[in-house]
């Protein structure tokens, strides 16, 4: 299950846009927890090798307060995207 969840974060889902002008991005974000020694973070940083967007953050790079993440604006396209640790 962990190769089919990591497969559809791949190929992403669909932009939409509901009838009220609601815009739903298709992205797919994956978290997996599991037992020591099952390959987790292998199989996420292979995919952090060659996709662009792919962020790769662990417990180990946590603190007290937990994962931070920030939300920031491509120079290039001009889309968000998300990048590990507070800005």
């Amino acid at each position: 299950e962990i190769k089919r969840g990591i497969l559809l974060m791949l190929f992403g889902g669909v932009h939409k846009v509901t009838p009220s002008g609601t815009n739903l991005r298709g992205d797919i974000n994956v978290c997996i927890v599991g037992d020591p020694s099952t390959s987790k973070s292998q199989f996420l940083k292979y995919v952090c090798d060659f996709l662009p967007r792919a962020v790769y953050t662990s417990g180990k790079a946590s603190s007290a307060a937990g994962l931070t993440a920030s939300v920031v604006r491509d120079k290039e396209t001009g889309e968000f995207g998300i990048e590990a640790g507070a800005p």
